[in-house]
């Protein structure tokens, strides 16, 4: 049965002000949205605020400092994983601190992963700003849904300032989330890769599963999802690195294809210069796993050889580190042509074939950034990457599909 979300739901749709002729065709992000409208949503409300360092305008002011210069009542500050200057490596807790300003920021990566009713009660709005990178185990997704449900709970309105998809061209692909296995790094019934906006991810969970939360979702101005984002002009401005190991549209395209190995004892390439984008272990024979790959569509594989050192921030304790791995990297030569869940079919199927008794699996972890232990057991049966991906798909894609297409805030 259809839920009739009209009472409670909105997208909000701010009018494109008086703005000058030349400023029509670029991309405006939620934020500049919202300041183009004089931050009419806002007023008079006391806000609560879970940004980061991407969280910033087309100017790369930060949305905390844009808020306080127009008069805003920011009350408090949430941060997720990698802390609100990002630069604290993935996994590692995130303590509460203070602005210069007085501002409290409460990590949403310590103690808690959701805001506490305390935390809430000062507060008439919780508003986000993040940028993701389009993949379901990218745990910024999981903050915004917790943060959702806490909203909800505390009868709270929810503010999404809207961001690009950076891969949305890659269009939906992988996995889809068995809630068996829901999890911090599975979250979100999508994809792996699921080639939503964040506004439109909320859009989705508060239609299927937070129907009496009061949303409101500002829209961006000339966006598409034809577009990779660093084709915006304005990317260059906007764009700080989501975390200390994705540095660019190149590094979140590979990224779905590669961050499954953190449930193996293969090195995902951190510790090295070349996060995500290459992939080896002592064990491994690079020209021997490049042939087991073969072609892939849109990238070369090129045979390395690399040796994992401590980086602080980005990765402290590597997967062997000090030790020479062989491997092979992944470069990008058409976007449009590549397919990062293909690659990844490609990888654990060459690497199972190639190297069994050396592969060793954390079934549990790996089952967990699948979303399912369904990938894994087809790769361990020995199937195909042609039988894999059929599966998958027919098992992910066309429900999602048409349960997005009721999401979608944006023309293709």
């Amino acid at each position: 049965m259809r839920i009739n979300c009209r009472r409670w739901a909105k997208i909000v749709v701010l009018a494109w002000m008086l703005v000058s002729p030349s400023l029509r065709g670029q991309l405006r992000v939620g934020l500049d949205a919202l300041a183009d409208s004089g931050f009419a949503l806002l007023k008079g409300k006391r806000i609560g605020l879970i940004c980061n360092a991407t969280s910033v305008d087309r100017n790369g002011e930060s949305s905390v400092a844009l808020f306080r210069r127009n008069g805003l009542d920011v009350r408090v500050v949430f941060a997720p994983e990698h802390g609100f200057a990002i630069q604290s490596e993935a996994g590692r807790k995130v303590a509460d601190e203070t602005l210069a300003n007085g501002i409290k920021i409460v990590s949403l990566y310590g103690d808690v992963k959701k805001p506490t009713k305390e935390t809430l009660a000062e507060i008439d709005a919780l508003v986000f700003d993040i940028q993701d990178i389009g993949t379901r185990c990218y745990t910024y997704v999981s903050t915004m849904k917790l943060a959702m449900e806490a909203a909800a709970e505390s009868q709270k309105e929810f503010v999404v300032l809207d961001r690009p998809n950076p891969i949305a061209p890659v269009g939906a692909d992988g996995t889809a989330l068995d809630t068996a296995f829901r999890s911090f790094v599975g979250l979100i019934r999508a994809p792996f890769i699921h080639a939503l906006t964040i506004g439109e991810i909320a859009t989705l969970v508060q239609r299927e599963e937070l129907p009496s939360l009061k949303l409101s979702v500002v829209k961006m101005r000339n966006y598409s999802r034809r577009k990779f984002a660093d084709e915006y002009a304005e990317w260059k401005t906007l764009f700080t690195p989501p975390s200390p190991n994705i540095q660019s549209i190149d590094a979140m395209l590979l990224y779905p294809a590669t961050v499954l190995l953190e449930g193996t004892n293969v090195s995902e390439g951190r510790g090295t210069p070349y996060p995500f984008e290459q992939i080896g272990a002592p064990f491994i024979d690079g020209k021997k796993l490049k042939d087991e790959i073969g072609a892939i569509n849109g990238a070369e594989i090129e045979v390395v050889s690399f040796t994992p050192k401590s980086q602080k921030g980005k990765s402290q304790s590597p997967k062997f580190e000090g030790e020479r791995c062989g491997g092979v990297r992944f470069k990008i030569t058409e976007r449009r042509k590549f397919k990062p869940f293909e690659l990844a079919v490609a990888l654990l199927t060459a690497l199972n074939k190639s190297h069994p008794k050396s592969l060793l699996w954390k079934e549990s972890f790996f089952d967990k950034l699948a979303g399912a232990d369904r990938l894994r057991r087809l790769v361990q049966q020995g199937k195909s990457r042609d039988e894999i991906l059929e599966l998958v798909r027919k098992e992910s894609l066309e429900a999602f599909e048409a349960r997005a297409k009721e999401a979608r805030l944006y023309e293709e």
